[in-house]
């Protein structure tokens, strides 16, 4: 490091230049606690030295003293000839760890207007930017700092934290393998790639990265708190609420363990134990929205509330990240829904899914109707009964299989958590097991354009897997049911490979459905709802699916209409479980006090009696929703 000038004009230059030095090389060897000695020290002697204030800095704030870390590095800024680039970042570090977010925003900024090069200072502004949702923003800084410095593992660490944001997850996992060949057994790294294999319903791998990071890190609160996200990821409900208590024992003043807590519990339908925990993380981070929108989701605060409140404050603060809106207004819009103030909340709702589908746009990602209904052409054109009724030697004849198919919304989860009620019946929830297997079909048949063709024994030994996977999913259960809405569009490799399989459409008047879509925030995927003439589009195409399956497979099928259900739940009930080719059991009207682990946006409905609100519930919103009229006329 060279030596500053003031060094040079400073009459104890001598004795301060071999100090100085000293402190340098045990800074450089980690004995930081010495070095630190030395450099005030040589303060003592020179005050205004700007790289002893600059190099004390850093030492305050690897221990920790963010605050007294800005004030030495600003003092040393003040006394260097010339602005340095470095500097600036530094200060910028010093100003994330004190939780000024602005000032260290501003500080990165002038470090790279410095020096572009800077890698470290592109990657920093990307975690930055990330924090406050700029997500696009982001990544863009974070591939700058790649395309600088490739070793900088942390880049690509942000990189992955953005690229999951905007539904990237195969890139976010390319980019956390990258940051491992770095920095190897990493544990936040290996943390966040187990949740994104989570995320890409790779659950096995998933598992082995979430314990690998685990047993390095026992006592790591957020570890655990990962794990259990990926646990009710694949419906383990009751492994979820163990780690997420084990996260909570380690670290009960974070906010986002007692969130995870109270996932688990609302999944297993424990509604106020739920509550408790949710709430204590609003107690810990009262600027923590997700935790708000999942008690607005549990029905447990009113329009007129504190917390209605609090969600409109977020709202109508400028400096409140686009992420944050979203989540906020959708849930006050179920607030103001719930409290029959509809025009107020499909403002809401309205705005959010602007704000969504602005977010989505920016990475590309649009619902295109044309290409939609195109592929139901596809479809329909390409499964004529005669090649679903044939390939024999691809089949598994076991009666396990059932799927529940129809739009997102339409009524699904309620006829799984009926069905699911039965004793001999398991509801496996959405499983993505049936797209895997298209997909692996897909590319070992890549050239070979016919399907009569294709490797009939491989098929066989996908369909196998599948039942296989099931019977480890449902025990003894004579029936499992995968509930995954958009199978309807794989009706045709079902016919193909389960001819024992029974088929349940969920059918449910279109305006209520598509209404309904529009009032829910996704996980992921279906980004046709965020737009009402797209909902319209969609639910269209569904509907012509349906009626082409129900003449063309040799299944046995049935429609449950959601309208019917609720009118004669016990008719449709009973007939629902005949069906299924079993006895009726009348805990399948008590559906709602059934203790399963429930993943979707519909945990709280399948909990409460049947009720009749959501029929009908279109009209409350006829006067705003022209376009998606428009599109189902």
């Amino acid at each position: 490091m060279a030596l500053s000038e003031q060094i040079r004009a400073n009459p104890h230059v001598g004795k301060v230049a071999t100090d100085f030095q000293a402190a340098v090389a045990h800074h450089q060897a980690g004995r930081l606690d010495r070095a630190e000695l030395l450099y005030k020290k040589v303060l003592r002697k020179a005050p205004t030295m700007p790289d002893a204030l600059h190099l004390l800095g850093l030492i305050a704030l690897s221990h920790g003293r963010a605050a007294r870390a800005v004030e030495l590095i600003q003092k040393a800024l003040k006394h260097y000839s010339a602005d340095i680039a470095e500097v600036h970042m530094n200060l910028g570090n010093a100003y994330l760890a004190a939780e000024r977010r602005a000032d260290a925003e501003a500080s990165y900024r002038r470090a790279i207007a410095l020096d572009p090069r800077l890698a470290a200072a592109h990657c920093n502004l990307g975690k930055i930017l990330i924090d406050r949702g700029e997500f696009v923003a982001a990544l863009a800084e974070c591939r700058s700092a790649l395309t600088l410095d490739k070793t900088l593992a942390e880049a690509y660490v942000n990189a992955a934290a953005a690229l999951r944001a905007l539904g990237g997850l195969t890139e976010a996992e390319s980019e956390l393998s990258r940051a491992l060949q770095i920095q190897p057994n990493r544990p936040d790294v290996l943390r966040a790639l187990a949740v994104v294999l989570g995320e890409l319903d790779r659950f096995d791998e998933a598992i082995t990265v979430h314990e690998l990071g685990i047993n390095r890190q026992p006592n790591d609160a957020v570890a655990h708190s990962a794990f259990s996200s990926t646990l009710l990821r694949m419906h383990d409900g009751a492994r979820a609420l163990v780690h997420a208590g084990r996260a909570v024992a380690l670290a009960p003043g974070a906010a986002s363990c007692w969130l995870a807590l109270g996932l688990a519990e609302r999944m297993l339908g424990r509604f106020d134990a739920a509550e408790r925990c949710i709430t204590r993380a609003v107690e810990i981070d009262p600027e923590m929205t997700e935790a708000r929108s999942h008690l607005a989701f549990i029905g447990r605060h009113r329009a007129d509330s504190d917390e209605a409140a609090r969600l409109a404050a977020t709202l109508a603060r400028d400096s409140t990240p686009v992420s944050e809106r979203i989540v906020a207004g959708f849930a006050l819009g179920k607030m103001m829904d719930d409290a029959d103030r509809f025009d107020e909340a499909f403002t809401l709702f309205a705005e959010a899914n602007h704000l969504f589908r602005s977010v989505r746009a920016e990475v590309g990602e649009r619902f295109d109707a044309a290409e939609f209904i195109e592929a139901i052409d596809r479809l329909i054109e390409q499964s004529p009964p005669e090649l679903l009724a044939g390939l024999p030697r691809w089949r598994n004849p076991s009666e396990l299989p059932v799927f529940v198919v129809g739009m997102p919304r339409s009524g699904t989860t309620l006829i799984e958590q009926i069905a699911a009620s039965h004793s001999q019946v398991f509801g496996a929830g959405e499983i993505s097991d049936l797209n895997a297997i298209s997909l692996q079909l897909a590319a070992k048949n890549r050239d070979v354009p016919q399907l009569q063709d294709w490797d009939a024994d491989y098929s066989r030994s996908l369909a196998d897997f599948y039942v296989d996977r099931l019977h480890k999913l449902g025990g003894d259960a004579r029936r499992v049911i995968n509930k995954t809405p958009d199978n309807i569009m794989l009706l045709g490799l079902v016919a193909l490979l389960f001819p024992g399989a029974r088929v349940v459409f969920a059918s449910r008047d279109a305006r209520d459905t598509c209404l309904s879509n529009f009032f829910q925030r996704f996980a992921h995927g279906n980004l046709f709802s965020y737009d009402l003439a797209d909902c319209g589009a969609r639910a269209k195409g569904v509907t012509r699916l349906a009626q082409h399956w129900l003449r063309v497979l040799p299944l046995r099928m049935l429609t449950v209409d959601y309208e019917a259900l609720v009118g004669d739940l016990e008719g449709e009930s009973r007939r629902l479980i005949d069906f299924l080719g079993l006895d009726w059991e009348p805990a399948c009207l008590d559906f709602h006090r059934t203790e399963r682990a429930v993943t979707t946006l519909s945990v709280w409905q399948v909990r409460q009696k049947i009720y009749t609100r959501s029929v009908s519930r279109w009209r409350h919103y006829e006067r705003h929703l022209g376009p998606l009229l428009e599109a189902l006329r």
